[in-house]
């Protein structure tokens, strides 16, 4: 049986009306070098019986995983646990890839070796259109091998872009580290994400389209109302990152620990984006002055959230809530300086 190059774990629970979409994408010229694996996690419709039916038409590609529902990190603890890749990442149900750019991807790890591959993700809504490409700056050179040390993202303007649609690490790196990923909540991508940044030794950037992200779906984990419902999973899994990085930080390189960084500061910025929202003012309130009490036991992600967010810095200035500037509005403030942004919603006749 020819080598696995790449191990694509596909966490699936009903999502019959994706599957076939995801993973007809997945069948390219160098599908061969390509091990993917379909977590049903307890899925009450076809989703079981679909990827089943294509194991039977590609039982070297595809192979189905049936087990009781756990969550997402359940299936990627799973799937990782009978990898036979050289390399691990996960690919929604409902997302897909490029297949083109899969293909040459494949085609560039032959001759990889790098603890890190970055690639590009796209953004699409329902009817195909993309809405935004999550791509690294020009100064990150493709196909250049970077030392760890070297590969600062805060140094380099990656800012958001450490996303498990861009991240694959080696296999061996996850055993070694023992990778375990929380169950029974979402969210935990940010775990696989995350955990591996202060163990790998090199990194690697392909300038490829390989992952397409569904906007859209009803009930995705990302919609704001979901969010507001589910902001106590995204805060237990900030919270096991943010304690790994509080205690470990001291010892860490700086690149490794900018990278980590990263990682927080987004996750930070999904939380506090639904308690804004959250008509539940008291309570969100106290959700977010525990938060802030956490984040202060590190000056610069307390600091870089508050200049990248102009709610939460008023909040910090005056300790009050408020959704009235209109969303053209935010999005101005949110790109300002922090000294700026205090003087506007000083001024602004929405509060």
């Amino acid at each position: 049986m020819m080598k696995k190059l790449l191990t694509l774990a596909v966490p699936t629970y009903n999502m019959e009306k994706y599957l076939a979409r995801c993973l007809d994408s997945v069948l390219c010229a160098n599908k061969d070098y390509l091990e993917v694996l379909v977590v049903n996690d307890g899925s009450k419709d076809r989703s079981s019986e679909i990827g089943h039916m294509y194991e039977a038409r590609y039982p070297n590609v595809i192979r189905v995983i049936d087990k009781e529902n756990g969550n997402y990190g359940s299936c990627v603890n799973r799937a990782l646990a009978e990898a036979r890749g050289k390399y691990f990442r996960m690919l929604d149900a409902d997302d897909w890839c490029d297949t083109e750019a899969l293909n040459q991807w494949l085609e560039n790890l032959k001759t990889c070796d790098a603890d890190m591959v970055l690639t590009i993700a796209e953004d699409r809504n329902e009817n195909g259109t993309l809405i935004q490409t999550i791509t690294a700056p020009s100064s990150v050179q493709e196909g250049i091998v970077y030392e760890a040390d070297e590969f600062d993202g805060l140094k380099l303007g990656y800012n958001k872009l450490f996303c498990s649609h861009i991240v694959t690490y080696r296999t061996s790196v996850l055993r070694e580290i023992k990778l375990q990923l929380q169950q029974g909540i979402s969210y935990t991508d940010n775990e696989y994400v995350f955990f591996p940044l202060d163990h790998i030794q090199t990194v690697v950037y392909f300038r490829l389209p390989v992952y397409q992200y569904f906007i859209g779906r009803e009930g995705q984990t990302t919609q704001p109302e979901i969010l507001m419902r589910q902001t106590g999973q995204i805060l237990q899994v900030f919270d096991r990152l943010f304690e790994y990085y509080n205690v470990h930080k001291m010892k860490l390189p700086k690149a490794m620990l900018s990278n980590q960084r990263i990682v927080l500061c987004e996750m930070l910025n999904w939380i506090y984006s639904p308690l804004f929202r959250s008509p539940k003012t008291e309570e969100r309130k106290a959700c977010l002055i525990r938060i802030e009490q956490t984040v202060k036991k590190d000056d610069f992600v307390y600091a870089e959230v508050g200049d990248r967010n102009a709610k939460l810095a008023f909040f910090r200035k005056t300790g009050i809530f408020s959704d009235s500037l209109p969303a053209k509005l935010q999005w101005q403030i949110y790109r300002l300086t922090n000294a700026i942004c205090r003087r506007i919603l000083h001024n602004s006749a929405n509060y």
